[in-house]
């Protein structure tokens, strides 16, 4: 599904593009509204996030893009309720509003209620196969030979991760953007404790096919094995 984002804060764009990746989102990100609407001149996106900051150039953003696209899905992200009328409409109809700091849990549900409401011919199957290891999205759950695998909600998202970034390295600050956002509750050791549990539920050894490595003084790595 295609995701469009406009963020004027550098640090919270990147971090929403890393969580939409790790969703499996396809993001393309804008830092300016100029470059939004000459890109939403000539496409639609399935989605629309906008960084809503109360102010005429944010109205005049919500006001083209309604113009442009009616019945296009967008969420604000913003610091309180949105006050402006126009933000209040498309809250109500097409729309809808997280308040910040953005939590990654909430900010991938919001997302997910949006797509599956507005844009249900957009949304891919829930359900993701590697192997013999299946995944459901919608569920979180996860399958293997025919066994429902137990999981916590981050050692779900994290193993996922793994999966669609398959023998890329990603740095720890990269899982850490994905997984956990801005949780000030996060530690080196906790991911490392979570990638050691993912790897001995999941079995992530050289006779599954796939092997979960630590990527010296970088992050962690999972490998595809080759025949």
């Amino acid at each position: 599904m295609l995701v469009t984002l406009l963020d004027y804060d550098k640090e919270q764009r990147s971090s929403l593009e890393a969580i939409l990746s790790g969703a499996g989102y396809h993001c393309t990100s804008f830092a300016n509204s100029k470059s939004l609407l000459d890109s939403l001149v000539t496409a639609e996106p399935e989605l629309l996030i906008v960084h809503f900051r109360s102010d005429q150039e944010s109205i005049t953003v919500l006001t083209s893009v309604k113009r442009l696209w009616p019945d296009l899905p967008v969420l604000l992200i913003t610091g309180r309720s949105p006050e402006n009328p126009l933000a209040q409409l498309l809250a109500e109809s097409s729309g809808d509003f997280l308040i910040k700091p953005v939590r990654a849990s909430e900010f991938r549900l919001r997302i997910n209620i949006l797509a599956t409401r507005h844009r249900p011919e957009a949304v891919k199957d829930d359900v993701l196969k590697f192997g013999d290891y299946i995944f459901n999205k919608r569920l979180t759950q996860l399958m293997l030979n025919g066994q429902s695998i137990s999981l916590t909600q981050k050692e779900f998202e994290l193993a996922l991760f793994f999966f669609q970034n398959l023998d890329r390295p990603l740095s720890r600050a990269f899982i850490h953007e994905a997984i956990w956002s801005q949780d000030a509750e996060f530690s080196s050791r906790t991911l490392d404790t979570h990638v050691s549990r993912v790897r001995n539920k999941l079995g992530l050894r050289p006779s599954a096919g796939y092997l979960l490595v630590p990527v010296y003084s970088f992050g962690y790595k999972l490998e595809l094995l080759k025949d």
